[in-house]
């Protein structure tokens, strides 16, 4: 039998199903699957809709959680938005590939222009039609005692500038109140406006995520009061994501970034039940940004993006065509 008869699947609209957070908490899941995530994003860009796909035989035993963005009566289906990480989440493999014949069934339906899946864990399978280009991100294996990192994998060089952070006095702190998440979205309009992006996040986002799930987190590296640099870490599923380290340039020389990470990182091994994998995000092809990251041990993890629609529209992505550039 077909696993298509074996499991019922559906598209649902809207408000995500409560079950969907099961499926996430396992060791392939991540924060950006998640209802918490998925409400945030419709709540600070309204233009994306969350739309998840489920199989479910005796409850949810698969799912694929979707942001549909329309745009001149066509569809585009994003896992997930912004380049964050989707696939299929599941704990049965009948219902994983049923869960997969359906998206892509949803991807030749006349008005869906692309499905767009950035395949961390690798769910999707290497076959026609789906176009794919690899992506990458730096990890870090969390042991259970945090010290056993800095004595075989962090550099002498990372250790110094920790030391050096302590000693001219930048207090590390995590919170998840509004005036933390306020301090952040500060912050990161001061460092996109160095990075010259085209495709910055809606400030709105940090509102939106700042009562959003108790695995959100801000760290904040504050000097003589003041917060200098920050981290917006998201615990859940298999994974720590740091999703965006922000900071005050006339501040690097005390090297607030550093101790932050390091900071982030205790806690996170001390968490004997939580994720053991830290995730340190893109470096998105700056070398600087790899060699802070390989300065703590982290690796280089590879996965794949994976797009599937019309022909013609992979050949315009690139361009102003894709209603997900910013």
């Amino acid at each position: 039998m077909r696993a298509e008869a074996q499991a019922r699947v559906r598209i649902v609209v809207g408000e995500p199903p409560a079950e969907l957070d099961a499926l996430v908490a396992t060791a392939g899941g991540s924060f950006f699957q998640s209802a918490a995530w998925l409400r945030a994003v419709a709540r600070a860009a309204p233009e994306y809709e969350p739309s998840v796909l489920l199989a479910e035989t005796d409850g949810i035993t698969a799912a694929c959680p979707l942001l549909r963005r329309r745009r001149w009566g066509t569809s585009w289906f994003y896992a997930g938005a912004w380049g964050t990480y989707g696939g299929i989440l599941s704990r049965d493999a009948d219902a994983a590939t049923a869960v997969q014949a359906r998206l892509l069934r949803l991807a030749i339906e006349p008005r869906v222009l692309c499905i767009r899946v950035h395949d961390f864990a690798g769910t999707l399978p290497d076959a026609p039609p789906w176009r794919r280009a690899p992506e990458s991100c730096h990890v870090l294996d969390l042991p259970a005692d945090a010290s056993v990192l800095w004595d075989s994998a962090f550099t002498s060089q990372n250790r110094n500038k920790i030391r050096k952070a302590e000693k001219l006095g930048v207090v590390v702190r995590r919170a998840r109140d509004a005036a933390a998440f306020a301090s952040y979205a500060a912050l990161y309009r001061e460092s996109a406006a160095r990075w010259g992006t085209d495709r910055t996040l809606p400030i709105a986002l940090f509102d939106a995520l700042a009562d959003a799930h108790p695995g959100v987190d801000v760290w904040l590296a504050e000097h003589q009061g003041e917060a200098i640099a920050a981290l917006l870490n998201f615990t859940c599923g298999g994974q720590v994501m740091n999703w965006g380290n922000v900071s005050r340039r006339a501040s690097w020389n005390l090297s607030p970034n550093n101790l932050l990470h390091w900071r982030a990182l205790q806690a996170a091994c001390a968490d004997a039940a939580g994720p053991r994998l830290y995730n340190f995000g893109s470096s998105a092809g700056l070398p600087g940004v790899e060699t802070f990251k390989s300065a703590f041990g982290a690796r280089e993890h590879i996965y794949m993006r994976r797009e599937a629609g019309p022909a013609w529209v992979a050949r315009l992505q690139r361009g102003r065509l894709d209603p997900n550039r910013r």
